[in-house]
């Protein structure tokens, strides 16, 4: 029987680092930040929506998506991003779902499905757990300007758009802190394991 893990938090808070730990520890992971990509590559029926929704201003020269250039678009605006989810939710559900059916036919012990937006979609419902990481307002800033190149107010907007921390964290059935380092997360990510025996 295939355990499944809800992996959320907000954007940059460390969640990628936290699902390498388990994978690290044997765990199974699907990213849906991975899956969101791949399901608006060229030639797919997500960029060609996309297009027809946000225009050709959206596509670099190469053809594929601006990432920045729409994402500018969406943060600042949350009709765009309502329109934006409509076209890439159910594509990236289909996708997370076969993925997700072929790790428990293979019969995966511990799945860690890694979505930000896993109580705003739903996802929820498919885990047998979820879990939050936290990572303190001020870095989580300071660590997505970093990261993505943005200015304090596009990566403020970022933040804004998505659940807050306090609600998702009420949400989770266990909550995870990256204010200590990668050492920390270890320990907190073994602990969990053994608590449940999947380790």
């Amino acid at each position: 029987m295939t355990y499944i893990l809800g992996l959320t938090g907000g954007i940059a808070s460390g969640k990628s680092t936290v699902a390498k730990i388990f994978a690290d520890n044997g765990a199974k992971v699907i990213d849906a930040d991975q899956v969101a990509r791949q399901v608006v590559q060229v030639g797919t029926v997500g960029i060609k929506k996309i297009q027809q929704t946000f225009g050709g201003q959206i596509l670099a020269a190469d053809g594929q998506i601006d990432r920045k250039r729409l994402g500018q678009i969406v943060f600042s605006d949350p009709l765009a991003l309502k329109k934006l989810t409509a076209i890439t939710g159910p594509l990236i559900r289909e996708e997370l779902h076969r993925q997700l059916a072929n790790l428990q036919h293979q019969q995966a012990k511990l799945v860690i499905l890694m979505i930000p937006l896993l109580f705003e979609a739903g996802y929820q419902k498919w885990c047998n757990e979820t879990m939050s990481v936290t990572l303190a307002p001020k870095k989580q800033l300071q660590r997505l300007q970093q990261r993505d190149q943005l200015s304090l107010v596009e990566a403020q907007a970022r933040i804004n758009a998505q659940m807050s921390a306090e609600k998702r964290n009420q949400l989770a059935n266990y909550v995870i802190s990256n204010d200590d380092g990668v050492g920390a997360l270890e320990k907190q990510v073994i602990k969990w394991l053994q608590e449940r025996n999947l380790r």
